[in-house]
């Protein structure tokens, strides 16, 4: 497999510790876990980039601006075209991990080796930061989700190393692995932030959230291995449910989002009174002969014309309608008045204009309602004309509807009549913006309506089917909104955030006097450690142990190292120097600084170190200082 310059892929020919699983005693049991493991990464691998595909296809499609879809449109045809390169490498990395781990060599940490001269690393960068953070967030929330299974598997494999202790993050079947080789792999895909982290969301939701029963699998197949079976029973289930822990990556349409919305739905109800209440305000008018009556012959001697006849004439009048852009250019009153021509023509009159049938009084009492709601939902001023001209074709087909159900006016469920409510309440206040693409609202109820004028014959299951299928757009249209709020307020709230974070560690540098000490020094303070202050004060804040332990490092620099350094003790500093560079590596390590940068700079700082203790002719001596001449030379290694 070819190797991109841009990945740091784990080294097979690195020293070895020796084999520490020797083949007769456990070297069995750890291919058959290898082959649980790639079991399931197999197939969440595939799946991701196919969750990928629709969930950016989706965002481009419901982008509120053209921006935000050329951004999803491109980074879904980039990691397209190089999915099958990702899915192998990525697969790849995960192998070797395996295999250098049982073997008894070191992984190397997942991260992007940039260039390896000897330029300071750049300072910290909003991006690389919220990536950052969104990679730490998942493998903390897949930690806690999977914290019972993974920490009786380390054990097992702590057991079959023979080794006394093994941290989680060195594990090669850890979140913290899995997501970090992902997140190297996915260096290659050039596309913007936005896009990347939806890729990682994908990542969450499809991978490491098959891990928990993955790990479990493991375990079992362990324990009924002989690999420390007593651990059997306490690997529980998972207690928590997926989405709902404290992070709250999945849980944001609960009760919250509901109240929120409560206030302009209230403002509305203030305005425009609901249906329910128009329904019955009509029918109380239609039993008081208030609602202007159809002008139907009532002349007695004409035959009543049978229900079937009024539903065929209905249907005639259904098939000629005119279509929403006439009707658009058509005031309202010229509309109805129209349509209310058609339907005396259909209900009465023959080809020449004579008077041959009149209509039965149920048949005209439910005419009159059904036309005078309508003129009530048309007359609205928050309905724009576009939608407006849409609904009134609805007339003749609700008309059909509630003369072939009796039940019609009294059903509040009955599917017309939540059709017509919910593509009005939809429609309401909305603002043509010219779009008639299929993404559009205005092109969901247009469907919606010629799907009902087309296809409606007397089979009322046609109204529910619409109604379900407008309803679920809604419902995607309103999540999809959701998201890009939610989005945008952590977007604020984050650059907030990491404004405060840069001045935080700003402050703390200049009071340590950052710019004074050694150029090697200043590498190490102003490159990966200003980065780790940055993420674990917007992790932690303040009060944070690990921020304080960040800082307490920096200021043990600045004391042994600063230019107001002369007169500590040597006995002091040699005791420091330990806590100082393994403090700096467990640091190094948390922002995943790839080995050899780490090493460099450190060699820097120990040769800082080295000077700082060479007794110097200028420098005085404090008491109780002991000084000999043996001493001058190093006195620590520098391969330390």
């Amino acid at each position: 497999m070819n190797k991109s310059s841009k990945v740091v892929y784990l080294e097979k020919n690195q020293p070895q510790h020796g084999p520490v699983v020797k083949a007769g005693q456990y070297g069995e049991v750890a291919g058959t876990c290898r082959g649980i493991l790639f079991q399931t990464l197999n197939e969440a691998i595939r799946e991701l980039f196919v969750q990928v595909d629709d969930d950016l296809y989706k965002l481009a499609e419901n982008s509120t601006s053209n921006t935000q879809q050329t951004i999803f449109f491109d980074a879904m045809r980039s990691i397209r075209l190089m999915q099958k390169q990702l899915e192998s490498e990525y697969l790849q990395m995960i192998e070797d991990a395996y295999q250098t781990f049982w073997n008894g060599g070191t992984i190397l940490s997942a991260r992007l080796a940039e260039s390896d001269g000897e330029q300071a690393l750049s300072l910290v960068e909003k991006e690389e930061l919220e990536e950052e953070l969104a990679v730490t967030t998942m493998v903390g929330k897949a930690n806690d989700n999977c914290h019972r299974e993974l920490a009786a598997l380390n054990t097992r494999f702590i057991h079959m190393l023979g080794k006394g202790d093994l941290p989680l993050e060195a594990n090669p079947v850890s979140p913290a692995m899995l997501a970090m080789a992902f997140r190297e792999v996915l260096t290659q895909w050039e596309a913007e932030l936005l896009a990347r982290i939806v890729v990682y969301k994908c990542f969450d939701r499809v991978v490491l959230s098959r891990m928990g029963a993955c790990y479990e699998t493991m375990n079992h197949y362990l324990a009924e291995n002989g690999v420390l079976p007593e651990l059997r029973h306490g690997i529980v289930g998972r207690s928590r449910s997926r989405g709902t822990g404290p992070r709250g990556q999945t849980g944001g349409t609960g009760g919250a989002d509901g109240v929120a919305a409560a206030p302009p739905e209230e403002e509305m109800a203030d305005q425009v009174p609901s249906l329910e209440q128009i329904w019955q305000y009509l029918q109380q008018l239609s039993a008081a002969s208030v609602i202007p009556a159809l002008p139907l012959p009532v002349n007695p001697e004409l035959p009543v014309m049978p229900r079937a006849g009024v539903m065929e004439a209905l249907s005639r009048v259904q098939n000629e309608v005119l279509s929403d852009q006439e009707l658009q250019e058509m005031d309202l009153g010229l509309q109805q008045e129209f349509i209310r021509q058609q339907l005396v023509l259909a209900l009465s009159r023959n080809e020449e204009g004579r008077e041959t049938h009149r209509v039965g009084e149920s048949e005209k009492q439910t005419i009159d309602v059904i036309l005078a709601l309508f003129n009530h939902v048309l007359d609205d001023p928050n309905l724009p004309d576009a939608m407006r001209a849409l609904i009134g074709r609805l007339q003749i087909p609700v008309l059909k509807a509630a003369i072939a159900d009796s039940s019609f006016l009294h059903n509040e469920a009955h599917p017309a009549r939540k059709l017509i409510d919910e593509l009005a309440q939809a429609s309401i206040g909305w603002r043509d913006d010219g779009d008639r693409s299929e993404k559009s609202l205005y092109y969901q109820v247009k469907h919606a309506v010629e799907r009902i004028v087309h296809e409606y014959g007397e089979d009322i299951a046609l109204f529910e089917e619409v109604r379900a299928e407008f309803g679920a757009w809604m419902a995607q249209r309103e999540r999809v909104r959701k998201i890009l709020e939610e989005r945008l307020a952590q977007a604020v709230s984050g650059e907030e955030r990491l404004t405060v974070a840069k001045i935080q560690v700003e402050e703390l540098f200049e009071k340590l006097r950052v710019d004074a000490l050694p150029e090697a020094a200043q590498k190490i303070l102003t490159g990966p450690w200003k980065k780790l202050l940055t993420i674990l004060w917007l992790r932690e804040g303040e009060e944070g142990q690990n921020w304080k332990k960040a800082v307490e490092i920096a200021r043990l620099m600045e004391k042994y190292l600063g230019g107001g350094s002369h007169g500590f003790r040597r006995e002091d500093l040699l005791a420091e120097i330990p806590e100082i560079i393994g403090g700096l590596k467990k640091g190094f390590t948390y922002i995943s600084l790839d080995q050899k940068k780490s090493a460099r700079l450190l060699n820097g700082l120990q040769s800082c170190f080295i000077e700082a203790l060479r007794p110097l002719p200028s420098r005085p001596v404090v008491v109780g200082e002991k000084v000999e001449k043996e001493e001058a030379g190093s006195p620590v290694d520098a391969g330390e």
